[in-house]
């Protein structure tokens, strides 16, 4: 599921997509379910995507992404 109907910003298709490979990226690397679900919570705005985006090494995007996060 790519779109988050709780999620209240603007609907961008390419945004969802890209937020949501970093949960799946980050499941598959702990293979922890509550991983994939604490990650996606709160339109993806919480402590748990912020830290998969760091132990995917892709904190050099880290705005580009949470300006990602605060338009959905």
């Amino acid at each position: 599921q790519v779109f988050d109907q709780a999620c209240k910003g603007v609907y961008d298709r390419a945004i969802f997509k890209k937020l949501d490979r970093v949960c799946d990226d980050c499941y598959n690397l702990y293979r922890k379910p509550y991983v994939a679900v604490s990650c996606r919570g709160n339109c993806y705005n919480n402590l748990v995507f912020r830290q998969c985006l760091e132990e995917l090494f892709l904190g050099n995007g880290f705005n580009e992404y949470i300006s990602g996060v605060q338009t959905v």
